[in-house]
């Protein structure tokens, strides 16, 4: 028995996705009694403690039988019983499990004929069980693929590693909004500001501030691209600063903060949220898909619609007994989100489609599966 994982996301980005599997892999690795091979997409993945890096041809969104042959080779020759993508690649006949992030292209209703969408279809019917990171992200999979066997889709919540989003010394907070120049008061905002669909939804809460008549305060960006020429209307008296920082820095911002502001309209789990809470610092999100799941009763939840109602919760959020309260729960709330139990489902998921597929349980479905994955691939050609 083996375990083959397609690293492709890695190669696309080093972030979100990226981070999960990082903190798993160490984790199934010591779990899981089969040795694990992990596809190196291009040469940019680096080394996992236990896990054997295998060089693979670079990813490219020309999905076609011929990539999924060569994976099902890689498969055969490893003697893998199990195959997990990183993100949207399958095999021909070795049964595959999926972790499914969020189901943001089918909510929003972004163009499902893209290849990369057409992709994730595939993956998903592909896949004989499925671990979604939130039970919004588990529900809104099986209403957009009802065909599922729900007793083969279970929930893993993300964790946050708690040596690094931590509560932070005064000292070190300090030093970083000075080297930051900080030493003002100031809201975070993480991650992208422009995206398909904006669910995001920065546009609201830069629009919030440029509304409020306090000027004693600034806005912290960290990453979403340097580029900041459109946030003019937030005003000449308060600084807009972005920053691209890595973990142990980003803790500090965070703890740092008189508030993350996160007004997503969708997310499959909401990492800064966590993130925030382990830090000591009040979260500002929105009642919709898993942000609820998140934030428990341990932040401010907006519609993500009303510019007043937002207005009026960055005003709470700087009353000390209010942040005293959020601080609290939220350090009990961040408490939850672990690695270990992550790695603990995926690692059950994992085994449960080794054991069915050494049974046979999967021999027809799979067998069918190539014929017309090869059919498919006759079609792209033709046409």
């Amino acid at each position: 028995m083996a375990l083959v994982v397609d690293g492709m996301f890695f190669q696309l980005a080093q972030s979100g996705i990226a981070r999960v599997w990082r903190a798993i892999l160490p984790l199934l690795a010591k779990k899981l009694d089969m040795p694990i091979i992990f596809l190196d997409r291009g040469g940019v993945t680096g080394e996992f403690e236990g896990i054997e890096i295998v060089p693979f041809p670079a990813y490219v969104p020309l999905y076609n039988p011929a990539e999924s042959r060569l994976l099902e080779q890689v498969c055969q020759h490893y003697g893998a019983t199990v195959f997990a993508s990183t993100y949207y690649s399958t095999p021909l006949q070795t049964p595959s499990l999926l972790l499914v992030y969020d189901m943001i292209p089918e909510h929003l209703d972004f163009d499902l004929t893209q290849r990369i969408w057409r992709e994730k279809e595939i993956a998903i019917a592909h896949a004989r069980r499925h671990v979604c990171i939130s039970q919004s992200t588990r529900s809104d999979l099986l209403r957009f693929y009802p065909e599922l066997d729900p007793a083969c889709t279970t929930v893993a919540y993300c964790g946050i590693d708690p040596a690094v989003f931590r509560p932070m010394e005064k000292g070190a907070v300090a030093q970083f909004r000075r080297r930051s120049g900080l030493e003002r008061p100031y809201y975070v905002f993480v991650g992208s500001r422009v995206q398909e669909k904006n669910y995001k939804n920065s546009g609201l809460f830069f629009d919030a501030v440029a509304t409020m008549q306090e000027r004693d305060f600034d806005v912290l960006c960290v990453g979403g691209g340097k580029d900041i020429s459109g946030l003019e209307a937030i005003g000449k008296r308060r600084r807009v600063v972005q920053m691209d920082l890595d973990d142990e820095s980003l803790a500090l911002a965070y703890a740092g903060a008189t508030a993350l502001v996160y007004p997503s309209l969708y997310e499959g789990f909401g990492l800064p949220v966590a993130e925030a809470m382990s830090c000591e610092c009040p979260v500002i999100t929105t009642g919709h898909s898993s942000l609820p799941e998140v934030a428990g009763d341990a932040a401010v939840l907006v519609s993500g619609s009303s510019i007043p109602e937002l207005v009026e919760a960055l005003r709470s959020v700087r009353d000390p007994l209010k942040r005293e309260g959020l601080v609290r729960r939220g350090k009990v709330q961040a408490a939850k989100f672990r690695w270990e139990p992550f790695a603990d489902e995926v690692a059950n998921a994992i085994r449960a489609t080794a054991m069915d597929a050494e049974g046979g349980t999967y021999a027809d479905f799979y067998e069918h599966w190539a014929q017309l994955r090869e059919l498919q691939g006759e079609v792209d050609v033709l046409g």
